[in-house]
């Protein structure tokens, strides 16, 4: 017997430049790098979270994706506050899934943001 249950899977990703374009670009990659790490379709996210550090102000991420087309998925946004050691031009994501409690979740960082993760 499955037992969904609601996961949440993380990710980061940082941006080449504070561009329209680029935020796009690389907000999609995250979201669709978290579903094809993860066993998922766009059908499978109930909900994402992100946020950006202060320096990205060209574009949000849930504009991002609707502009985009692919994902119809309920958003919302939130910049980071700022602090001393913080990477530059980072989007971060909680998304959250149906997924069954016993298989395993893999969280997703892009573009050399693992060294965010403690």
């Amino acid at each position: 017997m499955i037992h969904l249950a609601a996961r949440a899977i993380r990710g980061a990703v940082q941006v080449a430049a504070d561009t329209h374009e680029e935020i796009e670009k690389a907000t999609v990659a995250l979201v669709r790098e978290v579903l094809r790490k993860n066993g998922l379709d766009a059908d499978g996210i109930e909900a994402l979270f992100f946020t950006v550090t202060p320096d990205l102000t060209a574009n949000i991420p849930p504009l991002a994706l609707v502009e985009e087309g692919s994902f119809q998925v309920p958003s919302l946004c939130a910049a980071e506050p700022r602090w001393d050691g913080e990477m530059p031009r980072v989007i971060r994501v909680m998304a959250f899934v149906r997924k069954d409690r016993g298989e395993p979740i893999e969280h997703v960082y892009l573009n050399g943001t693992a060294a965010t993760r403690p």
